[in-house]
């Protein structure tokens, strides 16, 4: 049997002035908003089983925060460990959880106090009415012209969008999930307004079509933007794109019934631990400078700053040590890849296709952040293979273990 409450909307946009984390070129302090930062909760049962997913407006949730909050619900709420995701949109327009850059620190209070509105909010939801799901409506189809691979139009690229409505006997949705592949970018780094920006504004969109507020939550979104297709990057510009894209969902017609039952889950840790060649990010920081200094076009310097950021960051940080912690769940016609990082959307598309599930899909920025898993081609010059930790060939790897950890029928 399956069961699912209402989400739960816990608002957690902060009443002071706090840095914004995403763009290296921005450092100041927010100066206003344009919308709520909001965390979207859902409570599950699949077969008396209890699942719990949450997805955030900011940027990531980092692994202690992750761990802090789970350990609680395990603790306090008898959910299991492997059945909790706590994922973030990945807005660039949010403010910061964790500091990254010590010019630029994080409001530790503020970040117990959205630790602490989230287990409230998980509580809440629990003590809901758990409504039976008759049937479980999922639609999909491709979004065309807003976003794509931000390398370049001419690059492999997932613009799959997945919804998943879940129906009472009346046919009324009780509540949604939608799964998209998409940078939340689309506002400027010179906005100092705080924003969920992409995904938290098609989650608006898309609640008075779905008639619920579904959780929106990001997939295999490294390589993913829509830098490349946007007419501007204002908060209209951001309407613009959004509104096109909850209007594009309302018109997929591939939809069919699935079962969810039976669930299982596997998890596994993914290490990476090496020293990186610290003369060649010297290097290669350089002839970035080198570059900045001749380039008039916006975004590109607006990546290039991004990237020397990054080249420094690497640089200071030294010895790299990475704890991808992994989960699949599958209940029977579905399979969730529940991922703590930000994969390229050309691995993304391979684990879909190797899933023997009727539907599959990633659940990226998932469970703690690791940053970039890049294909090796990409290592030439793209802002993914500069900005990720991995060493070269480490992606595949964990790809392919990945793979192996999905659930056979």
């Amino acid at each position: 049997m399956l069961k699912i409450t209402t989400s739960t909307i816990v608002n957690v946009t902060p009443d002071r002035p706090m840095y914004i984390g995403g763009h290296a070129m921005r450092t100041g302090k927010h100066q206003g908003v344009h919308d709520e930062i909001e965390i979207t909760i859902l409570g599950m049962e699949v077969d008396d089983q209890k699942f719990l997913f949450v997805e955030g407006d900011v940027s990531n949730f980092d692994a202690n925060f992750v761990h802090a909050f789970k350990f609680h619900v395990v603790e306090y709420m008898g959910i299991p460990y492997d059945h909790i995701i706590l994922s973030a949109g990945h807005s660039h327009s949010a403010p910061l959880l964790a500091t990254r850059n010590e010019n630029m620190p994080h409001d530790d209070a503020w970040r117990k106090e959205v630790l602490e509105k989230i287990i409230a909010g998980a509580k809440e939801t629990f003590a809901k009415e758990f409504k039976e799901v008759a049937r479980v409506k999922y639609t999909t189809g491709v979004s065309n012209g807003y976003y794509g691979n931000r390398n370049s139009k001419d690059k492999y690229g997932d613009t799959n969008i997945y919804v998943f409505e879940f129906k009472d006997a009346k046919d009324e949705t009780i509540a949604a999930i939608v799964n998209m592949s998409c940078h939340s970018t689309v506002l400027s780094p010179e906005d100092y307004y705080i924003s969920g920006d992409l995904l938290a504004a098609v989650r608006r969109k898309l609640t008075p079509i779905l008639g619920v507020t579904p959780l929106v939550c990001n997939g295999n979104a490294g390589d993913m933007s829509n830098r490349l297709y946007r007419q501007n990057n204002d908060y209209n510009e951001l309407m613009r794109v959004s509104e096109g894209i909850a209007q594009e969902v309302a018109k997929f017609d591939t939809t069919f019934d699935i079962e969810l039952a039976k669930p299982q889950t596997r998890s596994f840790m993914y290490k990476v631990e090496y020293d990186p060649d610290i003369e060649v990010l010297k290097a290669r920081l350089a002839d970035s400078e080198k570059k900045l200094e001749v380039t008039e076009a916006y975004d590109e310097r607006k990546w290039l700053i991004s990237e020397i950021n990054g080249f420094k960051r690497k640089i200071k940080q030294g010895h790299v040590k990475l704890e991808l912690e992994t989960t699949v769940i599958r209940m029977k016609d579905l399979e969730i890849v529940v991922l703590p990082c930000e994969l390229v959307s050309a691995f993304g598309k391979q684990i879909k296709k190797s899933s023997q599930a009727k539907v599959c899909f990633t659940w990226g920025y998932a469970n703690g952040q690791n940053g970039y898993v890049v294909e090796a081609s990409e290592f030439g010059g793209g802002h993914d293979g500069i900005s990720t930790q991995m060493p070269k060939g480490k992606a595949e790897e964990y790809v392919s273990l990945i793979i192996q950890n999905l659930f056979d029928n």
